[in-house]
């Protein structure tokens, strides 16, 4: 085979592969039209009948005939509207939710082998206010998948299972701000009816570290009161996480007869303690401790330098004459320069390129 031949034989190959290529790319692009067009038509046949029912202008039963011939495209919709209405808007779908001929199908995939059945199941279940999936979905708070796990504590939330908190701790006890962060946005869903357990797990200071640092980030969220005392007890824990939680919760109280103790832990080991200790201060307006942001100014961490002054600029007049001083006199040449830019961000002062133009 000569080598003319060998390059049209691969140029004909291309050019095939090609075509087929871009057939199969105008096939999966006209199928994906198709689909969004049909969301779409659903959508403007079904809501007008959803909100009809909502307000009570349409009967359950003709709600269910104009839904039901697409479980699918519903089901989608009715958790859509569910997440967007309040509390007892979501109450009103629950019956309908109910009526969806899937639900059977989803109490049964709760256990399916396939963690993409159980992780909707899991989700799907807190949509029906129906007591009757609470032991199940206590059951996948055990599932090997950190999704799924999630999923669950989620439902049970939107269920208003009271008693769930500590399952619910135990099963997401996974390091990490961002999942911590989310288990607390799960828990306050159940509101403060679980400030009593809350309390009980703050007061128990040689329980699991990260189900007391997520209990101690529950308290400022939803402001106890009486848990600061714990709190203030728990500035002293080894553990920096709960720790960092503590000072952030008894800034959101908001009580400023702990301003002592959180400046206490100024000087933390922990920078990511130091940085919401001067946080903290600031919020607390702590004018007091003036002389300890300024000290933050020369931190060998950006962060804490940075939320140090931006303390000095919350506590006003005050605070703002003591950065415009560091400007200038400062003794550590990170301080000067922190101090600089966040008066140039506020507008207070202007920066070196504006005042050469």
């Amino acid at each position: 085979m000569n080598l003319i031949t060998i390059v049209l034989t691969t140029a004909v190959v291309l050019t095939v592969l090609s075509l087929i290529l871009l057939v199969i790319t105008i096939g999966l692009r006209m199928a994906t039209d198709r689909r969004l067009r049909r969301d779409a038509e659903f959508r403007t046949k079904a809501k007008p009948i959803l909100r009809s029912f909502l307000s009570g202008e349409a009967s359950l039963e003709a709600a269910k005939a104009a839904l039901s011939h697409d479980s699918h495209r519903a089901i989608q919709l009715l958790l859509e509207e569910s997440d967007s209405l309040g509390e007892k808007g979501r109450m009103k779908l629950h019956p309908l939710l109910a009526l969806m001929p899937v639900e059977k199908d989803m109490m049964n995939h709760i256990t399916s082998r396939r963690w993409e059945k159980r992780l909707r199941s899991a989700e799907y279940l807190g949509y029906l206010g129906d007591d009757s999936a609470l032991p199940a979905l206590m059951t996948a708070l055990r599932d090997d998948v950190l999704a799924v796990r999630f999923a669950a504590a989620n439902s049970l939330a939107r269920l208003g299972c009271q008693n769930a908190v500590e399952p619910i701790l135990k099963a997401l006890d996974v390091p990490g701000e961002v999942s911590q962060r989310r288990v607390v946005e799960v828990l306050q869903i159940l509101g403060p009816g679980v400030s009593e357990q809350i309390l009980t797990i703050l007061n128990d200071s040689s329980g699991n570290p990260t189900s007391l640092a997520i209990a101690a980030r529950m308290a400022g969220s939803l402001r106890i009161e009486r848990s600061m005392q714990a709190l203030c007890g728990l500035l002293r824990n080894e553990n920096a996480n709960i720790r960092i939680n503590s000072i952030r919760s008894l800034a959101s109280i908001n009580d400023h007869s702990v301003t002592d103790q959180i400046a206490a832990l100024g000087e933390d080991p922990s920078w990511e303690a130091r940085s919401s200790v001067m946080l903290a201060l600031g919020r607390l307006g702590a004018t007091q401790q003036i002389p300890l942001l300024l000290q933050g100014l020369s931190d060998r961490e950006w962060w804490v330098r940075y939320n140090a002054a931006e303390a000095l600029y919350t506590l006003g007049e005050t605070g703002i004459a003591a950065l415009k001083e560091a400007v200038d006199h400062h003794v550590d040449a990170y301080g000067r320069d922190m101090s600089r830019q966040i008066l140039q961000e506020h507008g207070d002062i202007q920066s070196t390129k504006e005042i050469n133009s």
